[in-house]
């Protein structure tokens, strides 16, 4: 006989090798998916909604490629979600959790030093052949190769690609990666390696092609607007979570060239849905008897739309400058003339959550920033201050900070004393209603002999500057969740501040910055990840790289009569694919 700790030992070890060889159904960034064993992404749909003929969708801008994962083009919505689909689906309803999609299941050691993948056995693309580890492993290769620079930079961590079985496939990391990236592998699109092989990835194109999501791209006219079809041999259309999302036999997206136009082609019935982000037009503009208007608190984070201070030129590179120029930002007077009080000064990009850094400094943030000896790290130390809504006072602290740097009041311009330059900065934005919230501050900059342009121009050349960091300051929106991660290094990481195409739009360079950044891609719980975020919040707020604007503190979604739409939203926002028609 076996002695009794032989037997208990062999029981021990059958348990953790039989646990190791489980897949699981999802997997959360801290803990667990709220529903582990259901292949749901979220239940905020209606099962039971009927199908019906066309949704009709607006969009502001234009397109003139179908391929949103390089940096050149513009693609249109729709591709990734209704045409492309990834390995796993995200929750829109939780802070950071992915269900099954083209894999059934995933596994991870204890540390995520690499994951695994199950494929369902039903995977398929549009042309019917089976979705196989060798597409996914290209997808990879291809994404990595020539994806946009933060895709690279993900894909870059994965040191080896085994293919474990005919319908699994293993990815391992290198020593770098990070607590997030089995997600992040999760969320990768997954491309046909018999379409794709040979054509040129890094091109825009207008060809539709080879795909595994619900629909399929019916009808395009460059610019103007794009149709999907549902997919009637999709794989997946009989699952559970399919139902009640996907309830249109098409969908088609209009593109206009202004939000003004657009809202005048919605109030006439011409799309069926608008999800308004102004909420001054919500509150004026909707008076037609056959819009449904309905609003929702806000559950997630307010994001950031900032003005963003170019930093890589002068004079932007200065921390005085930057602050001098906030200072003399309105934001009370701008928030009751122009917004009717309806908004919400912005503070920081995780406002409206528990990530935000509202109050002193925690001990594990000042153990952070304790060897770094800069001034934004000193000052991201100190309690965080609302400006007074002083004007008087903002402008005799500005003109000190600005006399630091060298600059002087010389025949009421602002002058460097060492260059003789003007102080005179271009703001550029895509927003036709960002015009008079930047001539009231435009008036107030001109009082200290500070010269603000103001140019509005169109999306597509508001793209290309954005790609090559052509500009002092623009106006832009960073959406943030309750489970930030790697792309924080793409919005303010030193390594994306030179490279063409990320979106670090400040430019900004910072150590500690990159510390904290680390720090919250490998947080192993959430308690850890919401003080590294608040520490990251506080250097944001610290380096003046950008003036926060206003954010809206509910969902506004207007609809025509003849639509439906879900009691209840998920965490992050509505989902238009999930509204339906009554027959």
């Amino acid at each position: 006989m076996f002695p009794l700790n032989y037997i208990i030992f062999f029981l021990f070890l059958f348990t953790k090798i039989s646990y190791s060889q489980d897949f699981q159904k999802s997997i959360a960034m801290h803990g667990t998916a709220e529903r582990p064993y259901s292949i749901e992404r979220d239940t905020k749909v209606n099962k039971n909604a009927p199908t019906n003929k066309i949704l009709k969708l607006g969009n502001v801008g234009t397109f003139n490629s179908l391929n949103p994962y390089i940096i050149k083009g513009i693609s249109p919505p729709g591709i990734k979600g209704l045409v492309i689909e990834s390995l796993m689906n995200w929750s829109p309803d939780e802070p950071f959790s992915l269900y099954p999609g083209i894999a059934e299941g995933i596994k991870v050691d204890k540390k995520r030093t690499w994951v695994e993948f199950k494929i369902n056995k039903k995977a398929k693309f549009s042309n019917q052949e089976k979705i196989t580890p060798q597409d996914i492993k290209f997808s990879l290769n291809i994404l990595k190769n020539y994806g946009r620079p933060h895709t690279r930079s993900y894909y870059s961590l994965v040191e080896k690609i085994e293919i474990t079985s005919k319908n699994s496939i293993k990815f391992y990391f290198k020593k770098e990666s990070n607590f997030e990236m089995p997600l992040i592998i999760g969320l990768m699109p997954i491309l046909s390696k018999k379409y794709w092989e040979y054509k040129s990835f890094d091109k825009t194109t207008l060809d539709p092609f080879i795909s595994s999501g619900p629909y399929l791209i019916e009808k395009i006219t460059p610019g103007r607007s794009i149709t999907y079809k549902k997919n009637s041999n999709w794989w997946n259309k009989d699952s559970e979570d399919s139902l009640g999302r996907y309830n249109f036999e098409y969908i088609k997206y209009d593109f206009y060239r202004d939000s003004n136009v657009a809202l005048e082609a919605f109030l006439s019935g011409e799309y069926d849905i608008q999800i308004e982000d102004n909420a001054i037009r919500w509150k004026q503009a909707y008076t037609n008897d056959n819009i449904i208007k309905k609003t929702f608190p806000k559950k997630s984070p307010s994001g950031i739309e900032a003005i963003m201070f170019n930093s890589r030129k002068f004079p932007l590179n200065d921390i005085n400058t930057r602050e001098a120029l906030s200072l003399l930002f309105p934001h009370n007077f701008i928030n009751k003339i122009i917004n009717h009080n309806l908004l919400n000064k912005t503070i920081g990009p995780w406002d409206n959550s528990e990530l935000s850094a509202s109050k002193p400094a925690s001990s594990l943030t000042k153990n952070i920033l304790k060897k770094y000896h800069d001034t934004i790290s000193k000052k991201a130390l100190k309690d965080i201050k609302i400006n007074p809504p002083n004007e008087r006072e903002n402008r005799k602290k500005s003109l000190i900070l600005l006399s630091k740097s060298g600059w002087k009041l010389i025949n009421r311009k602002m002058t460097h004393t060492k260059t003789n330059e003007a102080l005179k900065i271009e703001v550029i934005t895509n927003q036709s209603k960002m015009e008079k919230i930047l001539l009231i501050w435009k008036d107030k900059l001109k009082k200290i002999g500070v010269t603000l342009k103001i140019r509005v121009i169109d999306s597509a050349q508001f793209q290309n500057r954005l790609q090559t960091f052509d500009y002092d300051a623009i106006i832009f929106k960073y959406y943030m969740s309750l489970s930030p991660g790697n792309e924080q290094s793409i919005y303010w990481g030193s390594w994306a501040s030179e490279q063409n195409g990320s979106r670090n739009y400040s430019g900004i360079k910072h150590a500690a910055i990159d510390e904290i950044i680390e720090k919250i891609t490998n947080a192993k719980n959430r308690t850890n990840l919401i003080e590294y975020t608040k520490t990251l919040d506080r250097l944001l707020q610290a380096g003046n790289w950008m003036i926060p604007l206003f954010h809206d503190p509910l969902h506004r979604i207007a609809f025509q009569k003849n639509i439906n739409i879900p009691l209840d939203i998920p965490l992050y926002g509505f989902n238009p694919w999930t509204a339906w028609k009554d027959n």
